[in-house]
């Protein structure tokens, strides 16, 4: 198993907890380490944590729901739906300690890890993935799973290509201190859709949003993402946007930059990184190897956020491993366990991430987009439906209104 973030440790904590023999490879020479992310954990990610077995430590920071701001006045102020099934509750915990959470929980579960180690590719035994080589040493498994992140670096080999039309996102982030009086007691994570493009006389709209996720104490994750819809997207530059933006944010917050170990600071250490989105693999199992989270393109095309579809799919990736075994490594019955990993992602989210490509398209045209903002912004109901889609809060069934029409449109238009 090769990457040891959030994906690649569930997929390990899984099988381990099944009984098999788990190697986990990663090439950070030492963990925690740092990782371009919002560091926010929604529902959806709370409850992989809850499906795992894994207790949320008492200091990770909690939040009711999400501030959304506009054209207008407000913010609008979504809190998570009970009606989703899932829980009430969003975290935000820096992914260093999130990723070394996970990565001593797989641990405690038997699995071997090795860091340090950089993958030169797989091994292969005719087409079929045997193993991979790395820092002049070889391993062999009879099934390896891919959890690089956008590298992918076992995936093409394997002969699982990156569907090139797919959306791509790019996400930049540094952490700020807010002096204002609700920072200690800060309940929503704050979304500001659709910001201007810097120095635009037009008032160009960036396709993708800003971001400001409390942590705690005052600290606050901010950052900017953007869609690769946009027309302006190849000649952004994101780090120099959200130095730009975060001087728009309210003064009366007082919010000012500080380093990885919170001092103030006028050098902010401001990361960026590239989202693969929309599952922008046609396949992803084949020949022996396995796609888990960006690996796989499993980014939300809604919102940028790919930890919770990440450890969900670890957790299938490490279950049909454990039933390939069960089975027979090689035999047809265990090709066939593998195989159906592939067909349980599709059926899980495939439906849903269709929708999330054509939504992409939708907001990269600057009419849609402005009508989006003008007309349905100011409206709470509006409003709520669509923060049910993006952060994939609806219910499996039942629920009130919304959620039903949201089923129907999901299963008529992408079916």
């Amino acid at each position: 198993m090769v990457g040891a973030g959030p994906s690649g440790c569930a997929a390990a904590l899984t099988a381990a907890r099944a009984g098999l023999d788990v190697l986990l490879l990663d090439k950070a020479a030492a963990m925690p380490r740092a990782k371009t992310c919002g560091d926010a954990l929604t529902p959806r990610a709370v409850a992989a944590l809850a499906a795992l077995g894994l207790d949320i430590p008492a200091h990770w920071h909690r939040s009711q729901g999400i501030a959304v701001y506009g054209d207008h006045n407000g913010p609008f102020v979504f809190e998570w739906p009970a009606s989703s099934g899932l829980p009430t509750v969003s975290c935000t915990v820096p992914r260093s300690e999130f990723d070394y959470f996970m990565l001593q929980a797989a641990q405690a579960a038997g699995v071997k890890v090795r860091l340090g180690v950089a993958i030169h590719g797989p091994i292969t035994d005719g087409s079929r993935v045997v193993g991979v080589s790395g820092n002049g040493e070889i391993w062999l498994a009879p099934v390896v799973i891919d959890a690089t992140g956008a590298s992918a670096r076992l995936g093409v080999p394997a002969g699982m290509p990156r569907l090139t039309q797919r959306p791509m996102g790019v996400a930049a982030r540094g952490y700020m201190r807010a002096l204002g009086p609700q920072a200690p007691e800060e309940k929503w994570l704050h979304s500001w859709l659709a910001m201007p493009e810097p120095d635009s006389p037009t008032e160009t709209r960036l396709v993708g949003y800003g971001w400001v996720f409390p942590m705690g104490d005052g600290l606050y994750n901010v950052g900017i993402g953007q869609l690769s819809t946009g027309a302006t997207f190849a000649r952004t530059d994101h780090k120099a946007m959200l130095a730009d933006w975060v001087k728009t944010l309210p003064e009366k917050w007082g919010m000012t930059w500080v380093d990885a170990d919170g001092a103030p600071t006028d050098k902010p250490e401001v990361l960026s990184a590239a989202l693969p989105m929309g599952l922008n693999r046609k396949v992803v199992y084949r020949n022996g190897t396995l796609l888990v989270g960006d690996a796989a393109g499993l980014v939300s095309p809604y919102d940028g956020e790919g930890v919770s579809w990440g450890m969900e799919s670890g957790i299938w990736a490490g279950e049909a491993v454990a039933a390939a075994k069960a089975a027979g490594f090689g035999t047809p019955e265990g090709e066939q366990a593998l195989q159906g990993y592939h067909w349980r992602v599709k059926a899980e989210i495939g439906r849903y991430y269709r929708g999330g490509v054509v939504f992409t398209k939708l907001m990269g045209n600057p009419t849609v987009l402005a009508a989006c903002l003008k007309y349905g912004l100011p409206r709470k109901w509006v409003m709520r439906i669509v923060n049910k889609m993006m952060a994939d809060l609806i219910a499996p069934k039942g629920g009130p209104l919304d959620d039903r029409i949201l089923r129907f449109l999901l299963r008529v238009v992408f079916p």
